[in-house]
């Protein structure tokens, strides 16, 4: 059973349970998931964090954005919509700062704990300098530093904790209506060549032309002819700026999209593999995106499933 406990202002918890609808949004890519709650109504304070468990499992944990109470001819309901924790990291500007081979617990010091977050994964140090410029958030000065120490792509938790480690989850999950996974109704694999991208010519220096190609062989074997030119003034890196625009390109050009019935937000981030009659089985694949709608028409979770970068 799903059991949403709430902290208001005054510190105080009200459980609440049976929502008369619930969305539920986890993205990879976007620091912050989200959720939008409506309620039959109850007498509240206002409320400032929301914990979302299934029985004891914990599936979301994040701030209070908006609170309404709505009246109808159908009844008196409360609304509710919030952010994960990340929100905190996302909405707060880091002072202008720069670090000499920083270290998770000075990054944890100054752009995390004062947020009542808490960082999960070893202490590493990155030997090189990292400059927060102003304008910048605290998520952005942990997400730099996530890349440069640690190599992977940060994530705050369903508990509140600054993931450090890699978000991806060591576990498999299979969808399957073969009885060993997790049955879905609807399957739609989307192949789409216009988002690939075959070959990057670069501009190396002013004085030639842009003679140094970064190629997608793969791309290209298939007979897809897409290509883009990239002045490396623009970048310090032009090849490993190219090889991202490939990257990025293959990421949106596949994808799979299942509908389950139920809830299954906790499958996020998993490894995937889908079993299919028409496509046979297809695995190397990730959790990329989750959306839980409940409602009195539905129940369903919607579950988009992208491939591993090998």
């Amino acid at each position: 059973m799903l059991r949403f406990v709430f902290t208001d202002i005054n510190g105080k918890s009200v459980t609440a349970f049976n929502p008369v609808t619930l969305d539920v949004n986890m993205e990879q890519g976007v620091p912050c998931d989200d959720m939008s709650a409506v309620f039959a109504y109850f007498d509240c304070d206002e409320l400032v964090e929301v914990k979302l468990f299934d029985d004891d499992k914990a599936l979301f944990y994040g701030i209070i954005d908006e609170q309404q109470i709505l009246s109808s001819a159908s009844g008196e309901y409360i609304k509710i919509v919030a952010r994960s924790m990340a929100s905190k990291l996302v909405d707060n500007e880091s002072e202008p700062i720069s670090y000499m081979h920083p270290d998770t617990f000075v990054i944890e010091s100054h752009h995390i704990t004062p947020f009542g977050l808490k960082t999960r994964g070893e202490n590493v140090t990155f030997y090189g300098t990292q400059t927060v410029l102003k304008g910048q958030t605290n998520w952005q000065a942990i997400e730099d530093f996530s890349k440069n120490a640690y190599n992977s792509t940060v994530r705050v938790n369903e508990y509140g904790e600054v993931d450090f480690s890699g978000s991806k989850k060591d576990s498999t999950v299979v969808f399957s209506n073969d009885g060993d996974g997790i049955p879905y109704t609807k399957f739609a694999q989307v192949n789409k060549r216009c988002e690939e991208i075959s070959k990057v010519r670069i501009k190396v220096t002013n004085s030639c032309g842009y003679n140094s190609v970064v190629e997608n062989k793969d791309a290209t074997k298939r007979k897809i002819q897409r290509e883009r030119y990239l002045n490396s003034v623009l970048t310090d890196t032009p090849v490993e700026y190219a090889d991202k625009m490939i990257k990025n390109g293959r990421e949106k050009a596949y994808y799979i999209t299942l509908e389950c019935v139920g809830q299954h937000l906790s499958v996020f981030n998993s490894n995937a593999k889908v079993k299919n009659s028409i496509c046979k089985d297809i695995d190397n694949l990730y959790v990329s995106s989750i959306r839980y709608q409940l409602s009195s028409k539905k129940d369903v979770t919607i579950v988009t499933l992208k491939r591993k970068e090998v």
